[in-house]
């Protein structure tokens, strides 16, 4: 495995890799979830390479950057483990030198939801998965279901802007209690980490609904929004949508995608579910 700190030592790597060339891109912190993306890359793809890079303009509150968990040896034993064969981890200046001044915004789909909670984050992970795709220009990119509006504004950059690249989506992965897995999990002490089950309990209730037949959204908002409360979670949104363009919806006529957020103590969460 390389470790690699340059544009340009990288490119002229990647200029000499066998193909296809398979791109994880991570701010470090590796768990379950960014393992099961590699496992999925290296399953597909002669070459895996994939990134550690702490975006600091995904981050509204400073201190969550600067806090931001760090196990930079962990995450690169881990990747060798995974059999990762390049790993991509430059400096700030590397990415963003002090002459920069673009941003690529995907239109609606960052304007609501996390673009609405988390004003210019989305516009940030669309400038920096831009940029990581032009620079490794790989053949397949992988991203996780967790974070469904990421997800979807990746997949429609790739083909508003001709990118040739192929989106790979890798499920959900969850703890044996069903808790969503996530870098912010480990801010969760032992009862908050009970109260954050609520969002899965919430899931699986309007799954059940709708199993049910029940198809409106209002009522199998209100159902959830009963489990979150119950849980203590204080709610930021709650959503039943279109899975292709996350446009709200009333009435579930065939599959529809629940998003939800909410803070648990301090700690603020999302998860999502097709029903």
């Amino acid at each position: 495995m390389r470790l690699i700190k340059t544009v340009i030592e990288l490119r002229a790597i990647l200029s000499k890799a066998k193909g296809p060339v398979g791109l994880v891109p991570t701010m470090g912190a590796v768990h379950e979830g960014h393992i099961a993306l590699l496992k999925k890359a290296r399953s597909e793809c002669s070459t895996v390479i994939t990134s550690i890079f702490i975006n600091p303009h995904q981050f509204n509150i400073k201190d969550d950057y600067l806090n931001y968990p760090k196990s930079a040896s962990k995450d690169l034993e881990i990747m060798e483990t995974e059999g990762v064969d390049i790993v991509f981890k430059p400096e700030l200046e590397e990415i963003y030198p002090s002459s920069y001044t673009t941003t690529v915004k995907v239109k609606d789909l960052s304007d609501r939801f996390e673009g609405v909670s988390r004003p210019g984050h989305l516009d940030s992970v669309a400038t920096i998965v831009i940029k990581l795709l032009n620079i490794c220009q790989p053949d397949f990119v992988y991203f996780g279901q967790k974070d469904v509006q990421q997800l979807l504004m990746v997949k429609r950059m790739i083909t508003d802007l001709n990118i040739q690249t192929n989106l790979v989506s890798v499920g959900t992965v969850r703890d044996i209690d069903g808790l969503a897995l996530s870098s912010r999990n480990i801010y969760l002490n032992k009862l908050q980490r009970q109260s954050a089950l609520g969002l899965y309990c919430a899931l699986k209730l309007a799954s059940k609904l709708r199993i049910n037949g029940e198809q409106s959204a209002n009522s199998i908002k209100a159902e959830m929004e009963k489990v979150l409360i119950n849980h203590k979670l204080d709610i930021d949104y709650l959503a039943i949508c279109d899975p292709e363009t996350l446009d709200e919806i009333t009435y579930i006529d065939k599959t529809a995608i629940v998003l939800v957020a909410a803070h648990c103590g301090k700690t603020r969460l999302i998860d999502n579910l097709l029903i």
